[in-house]
């Protein structure tokens, strides 16, 4: 029997969506990147996408102002759909931490579930960021695996997945704190060595969207060490 919704609440909560969550440095944004996008979107079954581009990560820095890297970012993804570029993080004038950034993301959705994805290198260092602890368990984790990448068998990494991981993707619906491993398609090339491409006047064409390539050659990006 079809069950008539009375409610705003009940219309909320009968329309919950399960939302990804996706940062990344991209400095700059590169096929590689693009084509892990579209292969776990292939892969699995979300509502919406959400891409973070980093502001100013702790350890890392700054080459390259935020709205070129929001260009590049836009200019790169806007063929895929249900996909949300997320300006927050970029804008930031002080550093960027994914917990304090998923507090943000899950009062705007309260009623949905968040799935933060990131690469098994990112993974394998999470005991490091930012109150761990309770960013694992107040969101679900998507591990995109790739190969070079092992889990050390008594590393603080292990003892995650021996206690959150689960095998079907659909448990992460309606739920908190739980791991999900995706084997993926390794990325062949690395914004580090386009960075060094790029500085030394060689042609990136091939590792690049031409319309990304064509806005960092106009704007004269990456000219800089």
């Amino acid at each position: 029997m079809l069950k008539v919704i009375q409610t705003y609440e009940e219309f909320k909560i009968a329309n919950k969506k399960l939302i990804g969550i996706f940062g990344g440095t991209f400095d700059p944004i590169h096929k590689g990147h693009v084509q892990v996008i579209e292969n776990f979107l292939n892969l699995i079954d979300i509502d919406e996408l959400i891409v973070l581009p980093n502001g100013t990560p702790p350890h890392k820095e700054k080459r390259i102002n935020e709205l070129d890297k929001i260009k590049l970012v836009n200019i790169a993804l806007s063929h895929i759909n249900n996909l949300i570029i997320d300006e927050r993080e970029i804008k930031k004038r002080s550093p960027s931490y994914a917990y304090l950034t998923l507090k943000e993301i899950q009062k705007e959705n309260p009623n949905d579930t968040l799935v933060w994805i990131m690469g098994m290198d990112s993974f394998l260092e999470i005991e490091a960021w930012y109150e761990h602890e309770n960013f694992i368990e107040e969101v679900n984790l998507l591990i995109l695996e790739r190969p070079g990448y092992e889990v050390g068998e008594t590393s603080f990494a292990q003892n995650l997945l021996k206690a959150k991981r689960i095998t079907n993707f659909q448990e992460l619906k309606d739920s908190k704190g739980k791991i999900f491993i995706l084997p993926i398609d390794p990325i062949e090339v690395t914004s580090t060595k386009i960075r060094q491409l790029i500085a030394n006047n060689e042609d990136v064409s091939a590792l690049l969207d031409g319309d990304v390539y064509q806005f960092i050659k106009d704007q004269n990006l990456y000219k800089e060490q």
